[in-house]
């Protein structure tokens, strides 16, 4: 029943590959050509593309083919176009003869004055009769305030100061001490299964092997972590110790620190009850010199007030006097400005008579500038509108225009076939390592406990039954991996027996034949 290595798949022909991609890409790119650039007929005449031969059947060859009465418009377009040229070419000469002399205004003059229409009078000067006055505040004196800050100010304030605290910190050397011990026996004890794993026959790499190394390394973490857990109880019983320790000494000093505070505040109190006493006969003493300065306070204000009465009184009598005297000097001039509205209203009448008389005559010289300018441009406006006349009117075609077509991806299957024979080599590479693994018999042939195999149905052929195992599963034999062999089948086995089935990464199922004869 054993099984040699399968032979390697042969490697994929990249260049080959890439070659034949480059091809079809070029013939993608002349499909996708041919598809967007289809030949046209229409009413006007047609358009057809033509692709080279070999080499140059990339190139394409665009014919665009006009109809008998297209063309025969497209002709009569250009001769109009070539007899209005010859036209303009004739008007030339005159433009050059009228352009050539320099332009001569010979129309009426521009009226740009009125003559004498006599002098406006603007009205009274506003100093003639005198000028309006106001009252200064200031003349009758400021008033007075009071600034509250002269009197004095009373201020208090205090001073206060804080307490330190300790730290605490702890140790981890018991864990470390008993991992420390725990990791010979460990080496020890791996050293001895791969030992033994060598004696039975079990290679290194094997299913079999990972499994025991599996079994061998969660012992290993289970003894990790008892250790890790007694370490930690040790040492947290050593961190309670001292902790407790460092919190006995903190409290003796709180406590020195509290009794020596407690005193420091009996005499700070003591030296605060003086201080007040002594606050309380100053307070006094400066509420009597307050009211004293309150009284004179009193006695400057209504002091002021007389004072500030006075300067109201004087300030109201001058307000007077100045009206009386603003109201003369309005009336002489309301008089002065009478007489000059009237004179100004005359003076108005005789310019708007001669304006208008100035504005009619611009109005005609501006007339005859205008048709003497249209001479002037008249020749260039007829050769500029014969140049413009009967634009040629070509039929317009489609452009040539390209798309893109996905090219067959030959490069891509060539690797996905590389890919795929390589990952069925690694199967079968697989397979052959575990049915060699120690592989010496099946079903009472002696066959090593813990043996995986591949024993999945979907890798059989060939399949005969020839007995029944005493579980009540069936016994085949079958083609596997190029040679016939006798075993069970995983998917029968898993129903009975499912701790005995296990899925290879590669998806396939693995029976252990060592449980099935257990």
């Amino acid at each position: 029943m054993g099984k040699s290595s399968p032979s390697p798949p042969p490697a994929p022909d990249y260049v080959g590959a890439a070659t034949a991609q480059g091809a079809a890409n070029a013939e993608t790119a002349l499909a996708t050509a041919q598809l967007s650039n289809p030949n046209i007929i229409g009413p006007y005449g047609s358009q057809t593309v033509q692709y080279g031969v070999g080499d140059n059947k990339y190139i394409p060859t665009i014919t665009q083919t006009l109809t008998p009465a297209a063309m025969e418009t497209l002709e009569a377009q250009q001769d109009v176009q070539m007899n209005l040229a010859n036209l303009a070419q004739q008007g030339i000469s005159t433009a050059q003869s009228v352009l050539g002399q320099p332009f001569n205004y010979s129309g009426p003059n521009i009226q740009t004055s009125l003559g004498q229409q006599g002098t406006l009078n603007y009205g009274p000067e506003m100093g003639q009769y005198g000028t309006a006055g106001s009252v200064n505040a200031g003349a009758y004196g400021q008033a007075g305030g009071v600034n509250a800050n002269q009197y004095g100010n009373l201020m208090s304030g205090a001073d206060m100061s804080g307490v330190a605290a300790m730290p605490v910190n702890a140790g981890m050397t018991g864990q470390q001490a008993i991992m420390d011990r725990l990791a010979p026996q460990l080496a020890r004890q791996s050293a001895a299964t791969q030992q033994q794993l060598a004696n039975q026959g079990i290679t290194s790499g094997s299913e079999a092997y990972r499994n025991a190394m599996i079994q061998e390394q969660q012992g290993q973490n289970d003894l990790l972590s008892q250790a890790a857990l007694q370490g930690i109880g040790l040492d947290m019983g050593a961190n309670q110790q001292g902790y407790g320790q460092a919190m006995g000494q903190a409290n003796l000093y709180n406590q020195a620190l509290g009794q020596g505070f407690g005193q420091a505040s009996q005499a700070q109190q003591l030296q605060n009850q003086a201080i007040f006493q002594n606050f309380g006969q100053g307070l006094q003493g400066n509420a009597a010199i307050n009211a004293a300065i309150a009284q004179n306070y009193g006695q400057g204000i209504n002091s002021q007030q007389l004072q500030n009465q006075a300067i109201s009184q004087n300030f109201g009598q001058g307000v007077t006097a100045q009206s009386q005297a603003n109201a003369a000097m309005g009336q002489n001039y309301g008089q002065a400005g009478t007489s000059a509205g009237l004179f100004n209203q005359a003076v108005g009448q005789d310019y708007n008579m001669d304006l208008g008389s100035a504005q009619f005559g611009n109005t005609a010289a501006q007339q005859a500038l205008t048709q003497e300018l249209d001479f002037r441009n008249q020749p260039l406006n007829e050769i500029i509108g014969l140049m413009g006349g009967s634009q040629i009117q070509t039929p317009q075609f489609q452009g040539y225009t390209g798309a893109n077509i996905a090219p067959p991806p030959i490069f891509g299957a060539a690797q996905a076939q590389g890919q795929g024979d390589m990952q069925n080599y690694g199967i079968q590479q697989a397979g052959a390592n575990a049915q060699s693994a120690g592989m010496t018999g099946l079903l009472g042939s002696g066959m090593m406990a813990g043996a995986m195999l591949l024993s999945d149905r979907r890798l059989k052929s060939n399949i005969v039954k020839v007995g029944t195992h005493p579980l009540g599963i069936g016994i085949y034999e079958y083609d596997i991996f190029g040679e016939r062999q006798r075993g069970v089948m995983a998917d029968e086995v898993e129903k009975v027996m499912p701790e005995a089935v296990m899925t290879h990464e590669s998806g396939y199922k693995m029976v252990n034949y060592g449980a099935l004869n257990a």
